[in-house]
């Protein structure tokens, strides 16, 4: 399988195997998983090409007045990233919760 993707520059909803492991891996609740938004790009993992997604809070862009429209933006403000991670030509999911970062600014 070759991963190909679009080149989407702005933010999107997370896609549904996201949301599912997300709430699986990390016990969250629906409401709470819809509500973010990611944005998504072609890398690298040990050698091998995966679909590289990081994750952010909307809500707490808006609450600390921030405007997340690029992935660039969101590298300026990494205090809003939520979860990153990738998955990989299998359809296999990996992700990190970089939530405690968010805690430090007031978020979830």
């Amino acid at each position: 399988m070759r991963l190909q993707f679009r080149k989407n520059t702005g933010s999107k909803k997370l896609p549904e195997s996201v949301q599912n492991y997300l709430r699986r891996q990390f016990m969250l609740q629906r409401e709470y998983v819809e509500e973010l938004r990611c944005f998504e790009t072609d890398g690298l993992f040990r050698e091998q090409p995966v679909r590289r997604i990081r994750v952010f809070s909307p809500a707490l862009a808006k609450k600390n007045n921030l405007a997340i429209r690029t992935s660039s933006d969101l590298e300026l403000h990494p205090e809003i990233l939520a979860f990153e991670g990738h998955i990989d030509e299998d359809g296999k999911i990996y992700f990190a919760d970089r939530r405690a970062a968010m805690r430090k600014t007031g978020g979830t």
